[in-house]
Order: C-alpha cells, then sequence, then structure tokens
C-alpha cells in the first residue's frame, strides 16, 4: 500500500491519464474527481493525525544519495492546516471550473491538475529542494492559466506575474543554495536544516536572510512590492485568482515560517519585519478603499491579510506563529469565496465595476449571502476560522511588540469598511436593481456552501486542527 501523503500527491497527476483518454466532454469530471480524491485523502490525513500524531505519516526516500537528497513528504501541524486550505479551494475551484472556462476544456484540466498536485507538493515536502522544485511548477501552471484563459489583458497580467515570479524563485534557489552549502553536512532536510542552521556564520546566515526575506515578500506580497497582484487578478479567470490568492500566495507566508525556524539570526530583525507588514496592512487597505473594480479591491484585501500572517510571524512566538498559519488558512477560503462570487457577477452582469452593479439580492439571494458570510469571514467574525486566526495573531503581537502590536488592526478596520461598503452597494441596495443577461450556475451555491462550510467547521472546532502534534 502506498503511503497515504505519497498517494495524496500522486492522484493530481495520475489523473493526467484518464484526462488524456475521456473526451473534452468529460475533462472537468476528471478534474473534480480528483480534487474530490485528494480532499477525502486529506480528511484521512486529517483524522489520522488528530488520533495518532501527523508523524506517522512521513514518508522519505533517497533520490540522489550523493548529494544527500531524498524525496520525503511529512505532515506537521502548519503543514496539514494549509493541506486542509489548499484541498478545499482546489476541490470548489474544480466544481465551477466548467462555469467560468468555455474553451480548450481539456488542456486547462491539465494544467489544474498539476497546478493542484504541485501545490499540494509545497505544504507536505519536507526538504527545500523539492519545495522549490513545487512551487516552481505552480508559478508556471499559474502563468499558463492567466495567459490562456484570462481577460482582455491577460497578456499584459500574466508576463507582469511570471516577470515577478521569476524573480521571486531566483532569489529563493540561491538562497537554498546558499543555505545547503553552508551546513556540515550538507543537506536540504528541513528538519535537519533547523538543527544545524545556527552554526552558519551571522555574515552569511544575513545573506541567506535577506535573499528568503525579499522573495517571500514578493510572493506574498508586501508593499513594496505587491502591483502585480491586483493585475493578475483583474485578468485571471476566477478559477485562476481562487487558486492565486487561496493557495499560491500562502508559499511566501509558509516559506517565511520555515525561514524563521531555520535561521536564528531572524530573531534579531523581527521587529523590522514588523514595521514592514504593518505599512502593508495599513497602506493596502487605504488603498482597498479607492478601487472602484471589485476585484482590484478584493486583491487588495489579500495584500492586507498576507501582512497580518506577516505580523503573527515576526512575533516569534506560539501564539504568533499559530495564529499565522490558521490565518492563511481562514484567507485562503474567505478570499476564495469573494472571487468566486467576483467572478459570478462578472459572468451575469457582465462587469466589474461596482459602480454599475445594484441590488444583487433580488435576483440572486443565496449568491448575495455567500459573499456577505464570506466578507464577514474575510475579517475574522467569531464562528469563522478568522476570528481564531486574529485571536492568536494579535495575542502574540501584543507578546512580542507590546500595545503596538495591535496597531495593525486599523487595516483590519479599513478592510471591514470597504467590504461593507461593497455588500451595501452592490448586494442589499435593491433600489436601482440591475437585471442579469446571463444564468447562474448552480455549481457556484455548491462550490460557496464547501467553502462556507469549512471556515465555519474550523472556526467552531479550531482544537482539530490545533491539536495536531
Amino acid at each position: 500500500m502506498l503511503p497515504i501523503l505519497l498517494l495524496l500527491i500522486l492522484v493530481p497527476f495520475a489523473a493526467l491519464v484518464p484526462l488524456a483518454l475521456v473526451g473534452r466532454k468529460y475533462a472537468f469530471h476528471v478534474s473534480a474527481a480528483a480534487s474530490l480524491v485528494a480532499f477525502l485523502l486529506t480528511a484521512y490525513a486529517l483524522y489520522y493525525s488528530y488520533m495518532n500524531g501527523a508523524s506517522g505519516l512521513s514518508f522519505s526516500s533517497f533520490y540522489v544519495p550523493s548529494l544527500n537528497l531524498n524525496i520525503g513528504f511529512s505532515l506537521t501541524q502548519p503543514s496539514m492546516i494549509l493541506l486542509v486550505m489548499t484541498s478545499t479551494v482546489f476541490l470548489a475551484a474544480s466544481i465551477v471550473g466548467r462555469y467560468f472556462i468555455g474553451s480548450r476544456d481539456r488542456l486547462y484540466n491539465a494544467i489544474f491538475l498539476i497546478a493542484e498536485g504541485s501545490s499540494l507538493g509545497v505544504f507536505m515536502t519536507s526538504n527545500l529542494f523539492f519545495f522549490y522544485v513545487f512551487w516552481e511548477i505552480s508559478e508556471v501552471m499559474m502563468f499558463f492559466i492567466i495567459f490562456l484563459y484570462g481577460g482582455y489583458n491577460r497578456r499584459y497580467a500574466s508576463i507582469k506575474f511570471i516577470i515577478y515570479s521569476i524573480l521571486s524563485s531566483l532569489l529563493l534557489l540561491i538562497a537554498v543554495l546558499l543555505l545547503y552549502n553552508s551546513v556540515s553536512p550538507h543537506t536540504f532536510d528541513i528538519g535537519a536544516l533547523i538543527r544545524s542552521a545556527g552554526s552558519i556564520g551571522q555574515g552569511t546566515q544575513l545573506l541567506i536572510f535577506t535573499l528568503f526575506v525579499a522573495s517571500f515578500m514578493i510572493k506574498m506580497p508586501v508593499f513594496p512590492f505587491h502591483s502585480w497582484l491586483p493585475d493578475a487578478h483583474t485578468e485571471a479567470p476566477t478559477t485562476g485568482s481562487m487558486i492565486l490568492a487561496g493557495v499560491l500566495l500562502k508559499f511566501g507566508g509558509y516559506g517565511l515560517y520555515l525561514m524563521f525556524l531555520i535561521l536564528p539570526i531572524a530573531s534579531q530583525y523581527s521587529q523590522y519585519l514588523f514595521l514592514v507588514f504593518l505599512l502593508s496592512a495599513v497602506y493596502s487597505a487605504f488603498v482597498c478603499i479607492s478601487q472602484s473594480n471589485l476585484k482590484r479591491l478584493i486583491a487588495y484585501t489579500s495584500i492586507t491579510d498576507m501582512a497580518i500572517v506577516g505580523v503573527g510571524i515576526a512575533a516569534m512566538n506560539a501564539f504568533g506563529y499559530g495564529g499565522a498559519v490558521y490565518m492563511m488558512l481562514s484567507h485562503g477560503i474567505a478570499i476564495s469565496i469573494l472571487f468566486l462570487i467576483a467572478g459570478t457577477l462578472d459572468q451575469v452582469y457582465g462587469t466589474l465595476e461596482i459602480s454599475k452593479l445594484k441590488g444583487v439580492i433580488r435576483n440572486f439571494v443565496g449568491v448575495s449571502y455567500i459573499f456577505i458570510i464570506g466578507a464577514f469571514a474575510a475579517v475574522g467574525i467569531p464562528l469563522t476560522a478568522g476570528f481564531i486566526a486574529d485571536i492568536l495573531v494579535f495575542i502574540g503581537a501584543v507578546t512580542a511588540f507590546g500595545v503596538f502590536g495591535l496597531a495593525p488592526l486599523i487595516g483590519v478596520l479599513l478592510l471591514f469598511a470597504a467590504l461593507l461598503w461593497v455588500i451595501e452597494r452592490v448586494f442589499v441596495n435593491s433600489s436601482e436593481a440591475v437585471e442579469p443577461y446571463n444564468p447562474l450556475g448552480a455549481e457556484v451555491v455548491v462550490a460557496g456552501m464547501l467553502l462556507i462550510g469549512v471556515s465555519i467547521f474550523f472556526g467552531i472546532f479550531p482544537f482539530i486542527l490545533m491539536g495536531i502534534s
């Protein structure tokens, strides 16, 4: 029997075989089935980890013994949380794929499955070499999703996306190779690096730290490296936006978390990184308020929320770390809801301009409430995963930075104001309702309810994820 983690990562790649054999009519069925299997395997891994501990699911096999390079997959509490997020977002995106993608069905689904398998690999791999490999594959797949299936300015947005991505990946690769060459014995194993990286000289550690920070700040993204994100989201298809915001941005947050665990020198600069994340959270929240395009507004909420993730990591305590990882889960789910409904409005009304969207609740009650609940989840209303994340992050921030640790709440409050304005302007203001001219797909409601269900479930029962050892 194949180890559960190896089986989990193989499922999306193995689905490429039946995808190549079936007709285009069934291409979306194959990717949805593969995503469902991955989701169920993740649920089993979560159950096993909660009952028996995550270490029992580890798998490792030598790949290049002469380089001390192995193929290894393991689960920790943070990686299990992010695995739940990834499998949920991809399942929701697979459910609505047919509704939003109208051409080249088989090619799209092949790209989708490769992106899913590599994204799962990022959070499960136990060594930095394959962390980089899976990271890079996912980036390339997202480029093709935007370039081939995006909006009118998709070429500009996709080229800008890949330029920033290549820069981020190059910095990451250099940092990983320097780290590998600086420890003895040479290794890419994350656990071994955590134990041995303290022996690296301060100058080399600072160089590696700088490379990692620059790479992860581009990926999260953090001001002033953020300009690629609104363009990418505006032009990406709805499923692309769900995957990009819901999963790929977390590569940077997870990488930042690993860097703080590996490099002791990170503790000397945590207060400076806190200031950078504070600035990014408040700046992006102010810019968010001024947006007239719904997708761009939602994109800027991502920048603020990922800055809050950075605040938790920079706190460097159990509350901060736990809150940051839980924030990645809550944000991944909530932002997928918001982009799902924004894309649906574009599909049925033909516009994303907030000034042209009115009275949606008169035509689509279910869709309206899904967006409202998603907005509440994004700002951390009680009974959602975001509430648990906010509580943990800000306890950690206050513990580390005193009352000044509450300053990023300014960004959260501004986001709440912006989203409430959108709800009032677009959804519940029915005095001048605009009539749709395209039908609503029932799969949108199914995907939305799945995402809401996961957010509320882990908002009520956080101990299931937080209790994993």
